[in-house]
């Protein structure tokens, strides 16, 4: 055998020389990993926070509301209370984020209702008023209350455009044979979160006419807790 060095396949595995793997350059590394974190933010964000069934798509019933007949307006009120009726709607259920959604259907009779003059006031059976809150208000609440802290611009604009459009109409005029209908939502007061809703009544202030006129409506009671008690 010629003497000399030997090759590297006559050496032992162990012997072999390692090459250093080919690394990118620190400049290169870094905007790749920028790169990818921009893409899978992008993935994470590429629908809305809630996809919201427009009103198009989703028509209420006024067939369990509770209804009442003034002289001037008839007017419907039904509480939900069911929270997979309300993930069915809004792909979120409010019951679990301290809200209670109340549905109002308004038709206007005999006179015009000026709606930004409207006022309703939710009572439980222990004359506690239950705080009324905006449609901004209870999106916000949601989206705290489901951790949503990444969403598209486009997205949260579809979302704004439709969950408004399920919302009461705070402006506007009511001609007499017109109606107006949607939610509304308040705040469940603390103490209550993890109790039976109860008995409750919604309050009906109008100006018709020059005058405030009012009206109540009785809501049945439910056995349907507000948020489901916290497992062990």
């Amino acid at each position: 055998m010629a003497r000399g060095s030997r090759s590297n396949l006559e050496l032992p595995v162990e012997a072999w020389p390692v090459e250093a793997p080919v690394r990118a350059a620190p400049g290169r590394r870094r905007w790749r990993t920028l790169g990818l974190a921009a893409l899978l933010l992008t993935a994470a964000c590429a629908r809305e926070p809630f996809r919201v069934r427009p009103r198009a798509e989703a028509p209420i019933s006024g067939a369990q509301a509770v209804a009442i007949a003034e002289a001037d307006y008839d007017v419907r009120a039904r509480v939900f209370r069911d929270g997979n009726e309300l993930v069915d709607r809004f792909d979120a259920n409010h019951l679990t984020a301290g809200l209670l959604p109340v549905y109002v259907w308004l038709a206007g009779r005999s006179a015009a209702i000026d709606l930004k003059s409207a006022r309703f006031r939710l009572r439980d059976a222990s004359g506690q008023t239950w705080r009324r809150l905006s449609g901004r208000q209870s999106e916000k609440r949601l989206m705290k209350a489901y951790g949503i802290r990444a969403y598209s611009v486009d997205g949260y604009r579809t979302f704004r455009a439709q969950y408004d459009g399920l919302l009461f109409p705070a402006t506007g005029a009511l001609a007499p044979g017109e109606r107006a209908e949607g939610f509304l939502f308040f705040e469940t007061p603390r103490p209550r979160r993890d109790q039976p809703i109860g008995d409750m009544s919604l309050e009906i202030e109008l100006r018709l006419a020059g005058a405030r006129r009012a009206a109540r409506i009785e809501l049945p009671a439910s056995d349907v807790v507000t948020s489901p008690a916290t497992e062990e």
